[in-house]
């Protein structure tokens, strides 16, 4: 009898292992890569849009393998919301892919809308909320950045000549708006770049960001990319420019 039972239980130990190498269902997770979640806050009516991003991983939820996230369908809803996004149809254990939502009203009034994502998952559809309102005046004060007039991104000039561009930023908010702008630095051998702007800049003043693109030869030449921030944009996607460079 002793034998009999030590046998059924070596069984129920490898019949046990077996059972905990089986992948599980997958474990969707989506993370709010932006400070602010979900939340969009006010939003300028004439300012630029803000921006979310989330992150979609296919989590091991604390499991030794989980299987395959796949028919992966995302969307959003609300007015005035807008999203790219670079996920594939399945993820792999691990595996993760970007969101970006974006909010640019039209029209003062409040937005409610919602990030969701579809798939195979057990639990069924993820939902994150989203809000925002859209207003004619920043309450309390405050400024806000924009980019006027030219904003092409594409420089091309034959090797050893200049091809040059200049860009505007107003605020178009109601307070005095404190900026940091970054951009191509010495490790961007071809490119210069220069700016005019103070550390505050008043409503409804403007200021300018001059970048050059000189090829040393043919090809294809992506620099460091320009970041406009300031407290409005901080947490929402900032004003980016991100040039490109051909040289013939």
């Amino acid at each position: 009898m002793t034998r009999n039972w030590m046998w059924l239980l070596l069984l129920a130990a490898s019949l046990s292992g077996c059972m905990g190498t089986e992948p599980d269902k997958p474990k969707p997770v989506l993370e709010a890569l932006s400070a602010a979640g979900g939340e969009f806050g006010n939003t300028l009516i004439t300012g630029p849009r803000k921006q979310l991003d989330f992150a979609l991983r296919n989590s091991d939820a604390g499991f030794a393998s989980v299987e395959t996230l796949e028919n992966i369908v995302i969307s959003v809803s609300g007015t005035s919301v807008t999203m790219s996004e670079t996920c594939p149809s399945s993820l792999e254990e691990g595996e993760s892919c970007l969101i970006s939502v974006y909010f640019q009203p039209s029209a003062a009034g409040t937005m409610a809308g919602s990030l969701s994502v579809a798939s195979n998952a057990e639990q069924g559809t993820i939902v994150v909320g989203l809000s925002g309102a859209g207003v004619t005046a920043m309450s309390p004060a405050q400024g806000v950045l924009i980019l006027t007039g030219d904003t092409s991104t594409t420089f091309t000039a034959s090797v050893g000549n200049t091809a040059s561009r200049t860009y505007t930023v107003r605020n178009v908010g109601n307070a005095t708006d404190t900026l940091t702008i970054t951009g191509p630095g010495s490790s961007d051998t071809q490119w210069s770049f220069t700016n005019n702007c103070p550390a505050t800049l008043a409503a409804d003043a403007t200021c300018t960001l001059t970048l050059n693109f000189t090829p040393a030869d043919s090809g294809t030449s992506v620099p460091t990319a320009i970041e406009i921030t300031d407290d409005y944009n901080r947490d929402y996607g900032k004003l980016v420019i991100r040039p490109v460079g051909i040289g013939t």
